[in-house]
């Protein structure tokens, strides 16, 4: 049988008490899309101080019913076992250096690749959306120039960045993210990859990583980065390089301002887009 889809924008601030009112309506579950976790492969966040919800029904009808009252739009999917069906869309990929391969598929490294064996789970990270590849081509750079760096990973979801700054030779590599899901899910891919003694995963926010890094790579959204850009550039040394992406294209200018306000500088021969996506680099003045 399918299940229908009613997808609401509300006021942020509204969110939560409009959900429980859609599972009153009749709804089964409703996924709250309000910007502060990570966005899925290929969904945008919200619009700034707007929040979406996406309410579950298990008939038309019903859906029907609390769309003449609401509005939104209707939506139907097929019943299938999401667990395993998201599996199809994945296949091996490259980006700069780096060769990112499915756990569940065999497939040969190409030369002059390092290669990262990855199960995202429910963790954000499969190499696939553009903002991942972008930091992986960015980090691929960014070692090939700076031979044993440190790096800091900032909201590492699967561990993929991480487990690529290992692969291409950084001397330390540290990661935090405060999802205790994406923590586990990161600590097993880094095992999976060979690797849990030289990465640091931990379940905290940035204030418990100690020391600076040469390298700090955060691919979260933009309004975390805004809101982090302090904390991300107390733990940047004197000749680092930030990279921040899981920024639309319209969203550069600020993310990159608070950056600036820090007392970072643009790196913009570094800056990278695909598509609608942006990775924006900034270091320390000279």
């Amino acid at each position: 049988m399918p299940t229908f889809t009613l997808t609401l924008t509300v006021d942020r601030p509204d969110a939560e008490d409009v959900a429980g009112e859609l599972v009153l309506d009749g709804s089964s579950g409703v996924e709250v899309r309000d910007g502060d976790g990570p966005a899925m492969p290929g969904v945008a966040p919200p619009p700034p101080g707007r929040a979406v919800l996406v309410a579950f029904f298990p008939d038309r009808d019903s859906a029907e019913a609390v769309r003449a009252g609401r509005g939104g739009d209707l939506a139907e999917i097929a019943d299938e076992d999401w667990s395993e069906t998201w599996k199809r869309d994945l296949g091996p990929m490259s980006a700069g250096r780096v060769w990112v391969r499915p756990s569940w598929i065999d497939a040969p490294v190409p030369d002059g690749l390092v290669e990262v064996v990855l199960d995202p789970g429910m963790a954000f990270g499969t190499g696939s959306h553009p903002t991942t590849a972008l930091c992986l081509a960015a980090l691929s750079r960014a070692l090939s120039e700076r031979p044993l760096a440190t790096v800091l990973d900032v909201g590492t979801g699967s561990g993929l960045l991480a487990i690529a700054a290992a692969r291409l030779g950084a001397a330390r590599v540290a990661a935090n993210d405060v999802d205790p899901v994406a923590v586990e899910v990161a600590r097993e891919n880094v095992a999976r990859n060979g690797l849990a003694g030289r990465i640091d995963v931990r379940h905290a926010g940035l204030a418990a990583i100690g020391g600076t890094f040469d390298v700090v790579v955060a691919n979260i959204l933009a309004n975390t980065l805004v809101e982090l850009a302090p904390e991300v550039v107390a733990r940047a040394a004197p000749r680092c390089l930030v990279l921040l992406a899981g920024i639309l294209a319209t969203q550069e200018d600020e993310v990159r301002a608070a950056y600036v306000a820090q007392g970072l500088v643009p790196r913009r021969d570094l800056d990278r887009r695909e598509g609608e996506w942006s990775l924006v680099a900034l270091g320390r003045p000279a």
